[in-house]
This record gives structure tokens, C-alpha cells and sequence, in this order.
């Protein structure tokens, strides 16, 4: 995304990079973040190659990594505190 600011005759662009991961985890799901972590319910959920996340129990009885259970337009339920659409249709946590 650019946004273009004026600043007297200059005019400047600011870029923004959204350096968010999505992982395709091995059952074909995708995930945010930068690796793929099993649940107790057997579905995969976003980890972290550098240090092992908390489980939360979100109210649907599903599961997230992290601390937060954020509940996106389709019902589902991610870690973090944005819904983030996936190559697939679903949202993902970031």
C-alpha cells in the first residue's frame, strides 16, 4: 500500500510492508504466522519457530496460540487482534 504525504513542493511516499506470514500447515489449512502447531482437538494453529506459544480455549471450544481470541467475520475464531484472509477463503489471525 502507498500513501503519498506533500510536505511544501515535495511530495513523498510512504510505503507500508506488511511482513504478516501465512503458513499452509499439513493437513491443508493455513495459518498465521511462521510455522504450523498441533491442538489438543487435533487441528493445526499458528506457532513460532523460535519459541513454543499458549494454548487458549477460545468460547466455540476451539483452540488458538496466544493469549487472545478475536472472532472474525465467518464465525471463526483466531489468535491476535486482526482477521486476515488467507489464499483459501479463511481468516487468519495476525
Amino acid at each position: 500500500m502507498f500513501k503519498f504525504i506533500r510536505i511544501g513542493s515535495f511530495l513523498i511516499s510512504l510505503v507500508s510492508l506488511n511482513l504478516f506470514a501465512v503458513t499452509l500447515c499439513p493437513d491443508g489449512t493455513y495459518v498465521g504466522g511462521d510455522s504450523c502447531q498441533l491442538a489438543p482437538d487435533g487441528h493445526y494453529i499458528s506457532g513460532s519457530d523460535y519459541n513454543f506459544l499458549p494454548v487458549t480455549l477460545c468460547p466455540d471450544g476451539s483452540y488458538v496460540s496466544g493469549l487472545t481470541c478475536t472472532l472474525c467475520p465467518d464465525g471463526k475464531y483466531v489468535s491476535g487482534s486482526i482477521c486476515s484472509l488467507a489464499p483459501d477463503g479463511t481468516y487468519v489471525g495476525e
